[in-house]
C-alpha cells in the first residue's frame, strides 16, 4: 500500500530561485534583478579567462539597459587596449589565494575607459574578481549617472550578495558554457544575416560564411582551405565581420548567435 499526495509547488526563496536559474538562457537577467534589490545597477557583465597562463579574456555574460551589440562593442574596444586589458588581468591575479576581491572604482578623466563610460553615462563601477585553477573571472557592475553615487548602505548590501552572485556566474559557466558554445556552433550567422537580425544583417554573405566556420572551430588556415581562398583573405573577412558585430573572437560570435536566437 502506498500513499500519493497531491502535487505542491516547490518552495523557493530568492536565492534558491536564482540558483535554479543558472541553467536557463535568461540567467543573466535573473541575476541582475536579484542584485538590483540591493542597489540600482544599470548594466553588468563578466570577463572570462579560460587559462590565466595564456590570458585571452572574453565577455561571456551580460545584462542590463545596454544592448548586446554595445556590450560586445565596448568589450572589443577594452580588450584591444593593452592598458585596459592588463587592468582586468591584474585584478584577477590579485584575487589568487584570497577567494575573491571586491573593488569600488570611479574612473579618472584621463583613464582610457572614461570616454566609454561618459558616452554610456556610467559614473561608478564595482568589480568582483576571482582566480581558481588558472581560470579567472571578473564581474563588473555599472552604476548609471541617473542613480548617483552608491550610498554606504548600498555598498554594504552589495558586499553581502556579490560573492554569491559571482559564484553563480562561475557555476553557470561550468554547467552550460561548453554546451552553449556547442549549440551556437550548430546555428548559422548566415541565416541571421538573411533574416536581417541585428548586426548580422550588415554582414556580406562571405563574411557570414567565415563567421560560421570560425564558430565551428576552424582556424584561419582551415577556413581558407574550406573556401578555396588565401589566408590573408580570411583574415580580412574576419576583421571586417568582427568590426561590424562589435566582437573580437568566435566565442563572442557564438554568444551573439545564441542571444539572437532568443
Amino acid at each position: 500500500m502506498s500513499d500519493i499526495f497531491p502535487p505542491r509547488p516547490l518552495p523557493r526563496d530568492d536565492v534558491a530561485e536564482l540558483a535554479a536559474a543558472t541553467v536557463r538562457p535568461d540567467f543573466a537577467s535573473h541575476l541582475l534583478s536579484y542584485i538590483r534589490a540591493a542597489a540600482e545597477i544599470a548594466n553588468f557583465g563578466t570577463f572570462y579567462v579560460a587559462d590565466m597562463s595564456r590570458p585571452a579574456p572574453v565577455l561571456s555574460i551580460w545584462a542590463g539597459e545596454m544592448s548586446g551589440y554595445w556590450f560586445n562593442r565596448n568589450a572589443s574596444t577594452i580588450l584591444k587596449d593593452d592598458r585596459l586589458m592588463q587592468s582586468i588581468l591584474q585584478r584577477i591575479r590579485a584575487a589568487e589565494g584570497s577567494g575573491l576581491v571586491i573593488e569600488r572604482w570611479r574612473p579618472s578623466p584621463d583613464d582610457p575607459i572614461s570616454p566609454i563610460y561618459a558616452r554610456d553615462q556610467v559614473i561608478e563601477r564595482v568589480t568582483v574578481s576571482s582566480l581558481n585553477d588558472r581560470v579567472g573571472f571578473q564581474s563588473f557592475f555599472l552604476r548609471g549617472e541617473k542613480s548617483g553615487w552608491f550610498s554606504d548602505q548600498e555598498m554594504q548590501r552589495l558586499q553581502q550578495i556579490l560573492p554569491l552572485a559571482h559564484e553563480l556566474i562561475g557555476l553557470r559557466h561550468r554547467i552550460v558554457g561548453a554546451a552553449a558554445i556547442g549549440q551556437a556552433a550548430s546555428a548559422r550567422a548566415s541565416t541571421l544575416r538573411e533574416q536581417d537580425a541585428g548586426p548580422f544583417g550588415t554582414l556580406t554573405p562571405r563574411e557570414a560564411e567565415v563567421c560560421d566556420l570560425g564558430v565551428q572551430g576552424l582556424s584561419v588556415a582551415g577556413t581558407a582551405l574550406e573556401l578555396g581562398v588565401s589566408e590573408n583573405t580570411i583574415r580580412t573577412l574576419r576583421r571586417r565581420a568582427y568590426g561590424k558585430l562589435g566582437v573580437h573572437s568566435s566565442t563572442q560570435i557564438a554568444t551573439l548567435i545564441l542571444n539572437a536566437r532568443g
